[in-house]
């Protein structure tokens, strides 16, 4: 079972609600995780990411764009499509 908890400044992969998929960094964990019927999830957490709108560019290149309270992979298995969420990378 991989137990593992996100830091502050980690890489992770980030899925947006449009289904881009891109990385980013870890700017806030909230809690330790919990386990549930044998199985961890990791906690939710806040991240930045470059924008892939190429319409969000200015004169110090291209935009960043901020996710709050987004849930692991794991949180995603009994939706008809998985989108936002984030997951290590490896």
């Amino acid at each position: 079972m991989d137990n593992r908890i996100p830091k502050v400044g980690d890489a992770v992969r980030i899925v947006n609600e449009e289904y881009h998929e891109t990385f980013g960094l870890v700017t806030a964990v909230h809690g330790p995780g919990y386990e549930f019927e044998g199985h961890f999830t990791p906690p939710l957490i806040n991240a930045v990411y470059i924008s892939a709108d190429p319409a969000k560019r200015d004169p110090y290149g291209q935009q960043t764009e901020r996710l709050s309270s987004l849930g692991h992979f794991a949180q995603t298995k009994n939706m008809p499509k998985a989108g936002r969420y984030w997951d290590f990378i490896s």
